[in-house]
């Protein structure tokens, strides 16, 4: 059965937040958008804003679901869930290694986590859309 994951699609000034993943952590050092897995019971949204307060240490407004894909990671399966997401306070550093602001086209440049980068393409595929 697949782990449900949640992440926030923040943007702030046109720029998308994008956090590195500790080195001690499956798939460390790669960038992803900020979240983490769903606790049982809770819904999206209230796992996303519990894990942006964990994580970074802010007050959220959690939005829609703007993009979801199934990922295949060798050692589980993951359903993904980019959300809308729009935060209250300043970042703190809290788990990841590193955070940072960075235009949507710079998002290619990085190197994302497999799973967020199959949220990217269709996240850019609905935007070319409109």
């Amino acid at each position: 059965m697949a782990v449900k994951v949640v992440a926030g699609f923040i943007e702030k000034d046109g720029k998308v937040l994008v956090v590195k993943r500790p080195a001690k952590k499956k798939r460390g050092g790669l960038w992803e958008f900020p979240g983490g897995k769903v606790e049982n019971g809770e819904s999206l949204q209230e796992a996303l804003k519990r894990e942006l307060k964990e994580e970074l240490g802010v007050e959220t407004w959690v939005g829609e679901v703007l993009a979801k894909t199934t990922y295949v990671y060798p050692e589980e399966e993951i359903e993904l869930y980019l959300l809308l997401a729009k935060i209250k306070d300043e970042v703190c550093l809290l788990e990841p290694s590193e955070v940072r602001w960075v235009e949507l086209k710079e998002l290619e440049n990085l190197t994302l986590c497999p799973a967020d980068k199959v949220l990217l393409e269709k996240l850019t595929l609905v935007k070319n859309k409109k």
